[in-house]
């Protein structure tokens, strides 16, 4: 791959070599000296267009450049030919470089970072498919386009050499029905770890995937990657299989926007009361039912602040137990007048005598 550093560490021994200073230098090929400053730094490195200039001003050539002069360990030994094509726009030529064998395809994997995707696009278009692979694919994915990607995919339709781990590193560039025939083809050997990091990527195939896999014992925190992108029935099918170990509060509570009221009473009433604190009932009382969250405050401490969090969600009965049972001798006049609503005349009668 391209090194930024040696790249321009060799750009600065080559103007200091010409004694020009580096404004001198980006006049000379037309940028500005913030940009020669930044390559030299190994900041940035110059495009294409620009590599040909330095390569002209410094009479090298493009390969020892990008090689940062070494002679001995040479990392590109012809790039030239299809820079130069790229430049002058004739990316067929610099397919045929590659055809030829004059270029790798590992030296454009290394150049794409320079290279347009609509000329990386052309380029790769025009390869012969014998000269592809799929592992090639996996690289040249961050720098192409969808459409270029899927003419490459029908050149190495074939190949099968390629493991889940390649379609996690592609995901984030697939369209996601080609994604998912992809994960179709693996499916014995995916793992639910696997999907949790695909599933910002996958359609509704997600759901049937999940449904097809023998899984026991599912990190909870695989699950809470999920959540959001799954069926209610299939969050419930991963929470049934759940490591109940790893359950905690947080976890209930990360979750608990896409499950249906009835699981995530079972979950919270699972969860070691001990465990609870009072920003915990806040957070979950707008999922779990009266009753539930009536038994939930009842073993755990709540300040002024918190119960007016959990307020508007717990039967009269209860919230009016709860107002007896704490200390709200700190209410301020506003809290007091946030309760009101959610108070039966008799309690908030009561609370009112106790404050004065």
């Amino acid at each position: 791959m391209l090194n930024s550093i040696v790249i321009g560490s060799y750009i600065s021994k080559l103007r200091k070599e010409k004694d020009y200073t580096q404004v001198e230098l980006a006049e000379k090929i037309n940028v500005s000296h913030q940009a020669v400053s930044k390559w030299e730094k190994g900041d940035s490195i110059p495009d294409v267009g620009t590599l040909i200039l330095l390569a002209e001003e410094f009479q090298v050539s493009v390969d020892d450049l990008l090689n940062g002069g070494k002679k001995e360990v040479k990392s590109f030994h012809n790039v030239g030919p299809i820079i130069h094509n790229v430049v002058k726009q004739n990316t067929t030529k610099a397919a045929e470089a590659l055809n030829q064998g004059d270029s790798s395809i590992d030296e454009l994997i290394s150049i794409a970072p320079v290279l347009k995707s609509s000329s990386l696009g052309d380029i790769t278009k025009n390869i012969d498919d014998q000269k592809l692979a799929f592992s090639h694919i996996v690289q040249l994915a961050p720098f192409l386009d969808e459409e270029s990607l899927e003419v490459l995919f029908t050149k190495v339709k074939d190949d099968n050499d390629y493991s889940v781990r390649d379609i996690v590193h592609l995901a984030p560039f697939l369209k996601s029905e080609h994604l998912t025939n992809l994960l179709m083809e693996k499916r014995d050997s995916i793992s639910i770890g696997d999907i949790a990091h695909l599933g910002p990527f996958i359609g509704e195939e997600i759901n049937t995937l999940i449904k097809e896999m023998d899984i026991k014992d599912v990190p909870w925190n695989f699950i809470v990657g999920l959540a959001p992108f799954v069926e209610l029935e299939t969050l419930q099918h991963l929470v049934e299989k759940a490591l109940d170990s790893e359950l905690s509060f947080n976890k209930v509570v990360a979750i608990a926007p896409f499950l249906d009221q009835e699981t995530t009473d079972n979950l919270a009433l699972r969860v070691s009361k001990d465990e609870a604190l009072s920003h915990h009932l806040t957070a979950i009382a707008p999922f779990v039912s009266k009753w539930t969250l009536g038994e939930l405050v009842k073993a755990i401490p709540l300040d002024s602040q918190s119960i007016m969090g959990v307020a508007p969600f717990l039967g009269g009965e209860e919230l009016g137990k709860l107002i007896e049972d704490t200390d709200l001798t700190n209410i301020k006049p506003q809290g007091l007048a946030n309760l009101a609503p959610f108070l039966n005349q008799e309690t908030l009668v009561k609370l009112i005598t106790k404050l004065k």
